[in-house]
């Protein structure tokens, strides 16, 4: 049985975000395979024994490497001022870490590091290395820059170069390299000057036990939104939404009631609360607002990567309307989610969609056949598997 040594940023559990999605999908794929993991992650806290209960089944040993937030605030400014690697490359440092695994990598016939931000310990290392890379973090920082305003700008400008460099010097510093999206891999590949080896391998997507979506006529229509409401992405998305197509909506649905479901909100997203919108921060289940929504929408304007929260609320059977943005890395099929490329398409087929429940429900169906055909543990797990037996 191969040992592989699985470094992650960031605390794997409980699952609340896409971050954590995908840590626990390949901690799952390498216990199935019939690997012996062994995980290192970096956290805000020592929350060992919460994550232990969480992904124990899928792990040998778990350890825990705490950095205070006010610790890591100070590493970006110091690695902004003296340091080339991107500044979250030194937010989610931990030299203990990095000591842990040079002692130990000798142990270990496979180093996995789960995205960039874990690939600075395994440099140097002669042991057969897989880089997990995610998203395109460069990508993702070109595209935040058009929608950002004064600091902001100015870091997501410098770092977008630094993530850029950094990614670059990786492609040549792993074995195995893997992405969730293919548009993500075009970008790195394209900089790479079409000389590098990526393979494309999706989050899947659990069809939730439980009632599926309900598709009643409600006296109050609704619409919902999902995603980590500190990233920027997400905050563009609901922004956008609220300034340019829910005033719109509002006069033909008076009643209609936008939800943004997700753990920590940014000031301007909590601004946004108003009669018609509620900022509703973490929940317990994200679920049960993706079975009551009528509508579930992802207005992206920017970010990279595969959108879970559209995977997710198509589990369940709802309808989301989604933007070419949002859309890019799904499979175009029955099924998939609505794609709106103007502002008056998103008003039109969302307007259908609230006067149609009877279409929502149809609709519903082909949705969860889409992720049972494309996006279903089996499925992924296999492309996962002809990865590494390649």
């Amino acid at each position: 049985m191969k040992k592989v040594l699985f470094l992650n940023s960031r605390s794997p559990f409980p699952i609340r975000d896409g971050a954590s999605i995908g840590t626990n999908q390949y901690l799952r794929f390498f216990h199935d395979l019939g690997y012996d993991v062994d995980l290192c992650y970096v956290s805000e806290k020592d929350d060992l024994d919460v994550v232990s209960k969480g992904v124990g089944q899928y792990c040998n040993q778990v350890r825990c490497f705490p950095i205070p937030k006010w610790q890591s605030y100070l590493k970006s400014l110091h690695g902004f001022m003296t340091s080339p690697y991107p500044l979250q490359v030194c937010y989610y440092y931990s030299r203990k870490l990095l000591r842990w695994v040079k002692e130990h990598a000798a142990d270990y016939d496979i180093i996995y590091c789960h995205n960039m931000r874990t690939a600075r310990y395994a440099e140097g290392l002669g042991q057969y290395k897989i880089w997990n890379i995610v998203d395109a973090f460069s990508m993702n920082y070109e595209s935040a820059i058009t929608h950002s305003h004064g600091l902001w700008k100015w870091i997501y400008k410098t770092d977008a170069r630094r993530c850029s460099r950094y990614e670059q010097k990786l492609l040549g510093e792993f074995d195995k390299k893997l992405i969730v999206s293919q548009k993500d891999r075009d970008f790195i590949v394209d900089c790479a000057g079409g000389k590098a080896d990526i393979t494309v391998v999706e989050n899947y997507t659990v069809i939730p036990e439980g009632p599926g979506h309900e598709t009643p006529v409600l006296k109050t229509p609704n619409l919902v939104f999902v995603g980590a409401m500190n990233y920027e992405p997400n905050i563009t998305a609901v922004t956008y939404f609220c300034d340019h197509i829910l005033p719109v909506l509002l006069k033909t649905y008076p009643s209609l009631h936008f939800y943004i479901v997700g753990k920590t909100p940014a000031a301007s997203v909590c601004a946004l609360q108003s009669e018609h919108v509620t900022v509703t921060g973490f929940v317990d289940d994200v679920w049960d607002y993706f079975r009551k929504a009528s509508v579930v929408i992802a207005p992206m304007q920017s970010g990279s990567g595969l959108q879970n929260k559209i995977l997710q609320a198509l589990a369940v059977g709802a309808c989301v309307v989604t933007t070419p943005i949002g859309f890019e890395g799904l499979v175009h099929a029955e099924g998939q989610p609505f794609i709106a490329e103007t502002d008056e398409e998103m008003v039109k087929q969302i307007s259908f969609l609230l006067d149609s429940p009877e279409a929502r429900s149809d609709e519903g169906k082909k949705s969860v056949g889409y992720i049972k055909k494309f996006y279903s543990i089996d499925v992924i797990r296999a492309k996962f598997k002809a990865f590494m037996d390649a």
